[in-house]
């Protein structure tokens, strides 16, 4: 249902005090259980403000029910809860948080339905996929809108890559299924690939549609169930994508969701005995927690955790050419991406270049507001997060390293939100704070070494081995990637192909996300000897 929180009196326009210009406002269409905000114009920018009534009252969006065998329906005893619009320090949305009792009920209607849907072939998930891409294209500015508003991605990133990078995990599943081979012949007996079951779902905040949807297509084409839990601080576009797989006609019980914190929905999850696998991205931290909560009833735990990848630039490359496009992976969405190359390794013969090359990247930089369209960055989610950030560039500068640009505070142009300046650090070594912790900012370490082997030494020198980037001659790069301890390399970019498994080594998780590698990972697996031949 729509639920309309007064925030303010508005009367159809407003004075944005400390700016100036007037935000005149018109309405678009809601859908679902929540409200869509609305968007605005001052001095041609397109972006997004609070909603309103048709008595001229703001609203923020609000999303007060959990999705559960087919319906909108009100949470078992949970308790209401406000997202910070992370630009504007002000409540943006409105949820409840969860309880174990609404867990219950999504696991009960998932648990049922997987009767039936566990028989529907691959023909009828197809269909299925099919249908909900199609619906999903349809709320892409929707997506777009409420990124904007809950985790601070600008709206023209969200149109441009957040929304997509949701509709691509369906497609590339759609892709998988359509030649995935559920069952192979070894001699005489048969391998066969069946639906795991009740499938858990805790996802996170930084790219939202895009992780939720790395998991619930595959476990759609697999045959199984689900509960979502999103992150709490990103609930809307969840929400949304509920009322597009509604639209799509998915099953009653199928598909449910369930908003909330992590120590109440997502434990509850974790640790259910109806619940067959638990898929969960986030923190490395978090994610020890979740298998803990998970070893009692002994189900599969399936994680994509922390990272911190290194950009090992090769000796002799051409910085010019072959920065631009991975420093771009430590500044896009702010620097919120787990496979994020912030630890730029180059050789002492150019380090005086690469500052120079980087500096200019970093500086050309600018933060601004989220709801206009621009490239600009935006805030980092939380106060939260934002104060980790700042207490890390601070380490940087006791440590000893050479801040060239940015550093703590906020950017002159903004007087509140979570916004950090794109900063870059030079002179790092690997015992720094700076160089060992996962940052989720715009920062960038510069770090120099003698020789290869010691610039793969320093690559290796982390907890983590989710991604690992080479800048240079893509044949000097084959010769090094087999030796760099990740899950994924890219040469002279920063973003795996897409496709390709997805997940890391040691504490950046277990199993596989995308492609035929990621349905795979949502699947049993079973061997079936002395048939006939």
């Amino acid at each position: 249902m729509r639920v309309f929180v007064k925030i303010g009196s508005a009367g159809g326009a407003l004075r944005d005090a400390g700016c100036g210009p007037v935000l005149r406002f018109f309405m678009v269409g809601a859908r679902g259980p929540g409200c869509r905000t609305c968007y605005w114009n001052r001095e041609g920018n397109q972006g997004i403000a609070a909603a309103i009534t048709q008595n001229g009252e703001m609203t923020m969006d609000s999303y007060e029910q959990n999705y559960i065998n087919g319906e909108w329906v009100d949470s078992i005893g949970g308790t209401p809860h406000q997202v910070i619009n992370p630009a504007t320090e002000e409540p943006g949305t409105k949820i409840v948080l969860g309880t174990r009792a609404d867990v219950d009920a999504a696991v009960a209607a998932a648990k049922k339905a997987f009767k039936t849907f566990s028989q529907t072939s691959r023909e009828e998930r197809l269909e299925l996929l099919g249908r909900i891409i199609e619906e999903y294209k349809k709320r892409m500015p929707d997506i777009a809108a409420s990124l904007a508003v809950e985790m601070g991605a600008p709206v023209s990133l969200g149109n441009a890559a957040q929304a997509p990078a949701g509709l691509g995990g369906f497609l590339g599943t759609v892709e998988a299924l359509k030649n995935f081979e559920f069952s192979e012949k070894v001699g005489d007996n048969k391998i066969v690939y069946e639906p795991i079951g009740v499938v858990g779902m805790i996802t996170p905040w930084n790219w939202p549609l895009n992780q939720i949807a790395l998991k619930v297509a595959p476990a759609l084409a697999g045959g199984n169930t689900m509960v979502l839990k999103p992150s709490e601080e990103c609930p809307g576009s969840a929400a949304i994508l509920a009322e597009v797989m509604d639209a799509a006609g998915v099953p009653a019980g199928v598909f449910n969701l369930v908003q909330g914190d992590g120590p109440t929905v997502g434990a509850a999850i974790a640790s259910h005995p109806d619940v067959d696998m638990v898929s969960f991205t986030g923190s490395t931290r978090a994610g020890i927690l979740v298998a803990k909560a998970a070893a009692d009833t002994v189900k599969r735990v399936h994680q994509e955790l922390g990272g911190k990848s290194p950009n090992l630039v090769l000796p002799g490359a051409k910085l010019e050419e072959v920065l631009p496009p991975t420093i771009a992976g430590v500044m896009v969405n702010s620097g919120q991406s787990c496979i994020a190359p912030t630890r730029v390794l180059v050789h002492k013969d150019q380090n005086s270049e690469a500052i120079a090359v980087v500096k200019n990247i970093v500086e050309s930089q600018q933060v601004g507001d989220p709801t206009a369209e621009g490239g600009h960055l935006g805030p980092v989610v939380n106060k939260a997060q934002y104060g980790k950030i700042q207490d890390l560039i601070q380490s940087a500068i006791d440590e000893g390293a050479t801040l060239e640009t940015g550093g703590t505070d906020l950017p002159t142009n903004v007087n509140r939100g979570y916004y950090v300046k794109p900063t870059l650090f030079s002179g790092v070594t690997p015992d720094m704070r700076i160089a060992k912790e996962e940052i989720f900012g715009p920062v960038v370490t510069l770090m120099s070494y003698d020789n290869l082997d010691q610039a793969i030494e320093i690559a290796n020198d982390t907890d983590y081995g989710l991604s690992a980037v080479i800048s240079g001659d893509p044949a000097e790069a084959a010769a090094v990637a087999p030796q760099l301890k990740a899950g994924m390399v890219v040469v002279n970019n920063w973003g795996p192909a897409p496709g390709l498994p997805f997940g890391g080594y040691k504490q950046s998780g277990n199993g596989r996300e995308g492609g035929v590698y990621g349905l795979r990972d949502f699947m049993e697996v079973k061997s079936i000897s002395g048939l006939p031949g």
